[in-house]
């Protein structure tokens, strides 16, 4: 399978005005994403020129997974980052220095961007079929393999018998049809792309609920103390960024392609992201709470006190 690769394009910049005394130059920051549309709104932020237009040099690193981006801003290497909320649940107990400040990719059961697949050929049919069996996630510990434990509970099997691998998005459905993996979490656009050599199992998100958040960017503590205006231009321009991308979805499916290198025939085939304008609680609770369910957090907690003060709704 051809391993999508996300890379940095500027072009077609949106007319947005300049605010009225802008810094001579950009603030810079140091973004981390992943190769997924759940993870792509920055991509859309810097081709449309939404940050150009709040003084912002926004310079993406793209990871493998949330897991990834969360490394590296830990290490020191990123300012800020977009991963999914149980990756941040889990960094946020262990008290990393870092707070959500913008939304990022929703999931809805309707239009399901990740699901629970097999192989095509694969024999299991029911939940209970997957006891003792092992599945591929991208990062684990977070919410996809929260999901698929959920998912399994719920509808009969046993989540304590699971064996769970990490596995690289793009080499997701290449280890399925070797049987190197019994199932895996798949995520849009693989799920599209490699459709002819999987079947869905299963809505696992939806153990969790219909509606949920999959995905937020964060900072590091410390620059927020030392860049405030800035930060709030970002929360601004991502929030321009996801109502242009929701209205224009055709044009944003022109961007994902060009700077993901994925099929322009994949695209146009593949179930959407709807980006949040605002952090809602509401939506990234139960994410919380499963994953305190599961033991990934020692408690669940008040999703709000992840949030930066100053970006509070």
């Amino acid at each position: 399978m051809k391993r999508a690769a996300f890379t940095c394009l500027l072009a077609g910049a949106a007319a947005v005005p300049r605010a009225a005394g802008a810094q001579a130059a950009p603030t810079v920051i140091r973004l981390g994403t992943a190769p997924v549309e759940s993870y792509a709104l920055a991509f859309y932020g810097v081709d449309r020129g939404f940050f150009k237009a709040a003084n912002l040099d926004v310079q993406i690193q793209s990871f493998s997974g949330g897991g990834g981006v969360m490394t590296a801003a830990a290490g020191g290497a990123l300012d800020m980052g977009c991963a999914n909320v149980g990756a941040q649940a889990n960094a946020h107990m262990r008290g990393l220095p870092f707070s959500m400040i913008a939304a990022g990719g929703n999931y809805s059961s309707n239009s399901p961007t990740t699901v629970l697949a097999v192989a095509k050929n694969s024999p299991l049919k029911t939940a209970k079929d997957l006891n003792g069996k092992t599945i591929g996630c991208s990062t684990l510990k977070d919410l996809q393999q929260v999901s698929v434990m959920k998912w399994v509970d719920t509808n009969g099997g046993d989540s304590s018998t699971l064996k769970f691998l990490e596995i690289p998005v793009p080499e997701m459905a290449p280890a399925l049809v070797a049987g190197r993996i019994d199932g895996a979490c798949e995520l849009e656009p693989s799920l599209t792309y490699s459709k002819n050599d999987i079947r869905i199992f299963g809505k696992c998100y939806d153990a969790i609920s219909k509606t949920l958040t999959i995905t937020t960017h964060f900072a590091n503590n410390g620059w927020l103390e030392k860049n405030t205006a800035a930060a709030h231009a970002f929360i601004g321009a991502m929030r321009a960024t996801a109502q242009w991308a929701n209205k224009n979805q055709q044009a944003a499916a022109t961007i994902l392609e060009r700077v993901s290198q994925i099929p322009a025939d994949t695209v146009g085939q593949m179930n959407r992201v709807v980006f949040g304008e605002n952090l809602d609680p509401s939506t990234i609770q139960p994410v919380i709470d499963a994953t305190a369910q599961y033991k990934f957090i020692a408690n669940t907690f008040n999703v709000t006190d992840m949030f930066w003060s100053q970006a509070r709704q």
